[in-house]
């Protein structure tokens, strides 16, 4: 795995980081009927939602999927089976990891 991918994928398991701290922080508030802390992190309101909720898992997922083009391009270069090298596995978990936040940003707005 080059240098470049490894930082790319790093970069994106660290974008989906504030999602779940603020999908933590709506169950908390959720559990304990205190919306206080889903209120501090909201300090612009939507914006500040729709950065949380959608916009870093999506950029996530877009460089997985960037990532994972260039895995699969180095595996077969190398004469491996591109699914069992140790880079596309930690890849599928992000793209996991992302579908999983976006769907709960889904469901949250067929909720509201």
């Amino acid at each position: 795995m080059t240098v470049r991918i490894k930082r790319l994928l790093i970069f994106a398991y660290i974008l989906t980081v504030p999602t779940l701290i603020f999908w933590m922080a709506v169950g908390v508030s959720v559990f304990l009927h205190n919306h206080r802390f889903v209120d501090i992190l909201l300090f612009n309101g939507t914006i500040t939602r729709v950065v949380f909720a959608a916009l870093f898992p999506f950029l996530s997922l877009i460089i997985a999927t960037i990532s994972r083009v260039s895995l699969r391009q180095q595996a077969i270069a190398q004469n491996l089976w591109h699914r069992d090298t140790p880079a596309m596995k930690v890849n599928q978990g992000l793209i996991n990891w992302s579908v999983i936040l976006l769907g709960a940003m889904f469901i949250s707005l067929i909720n509201n």
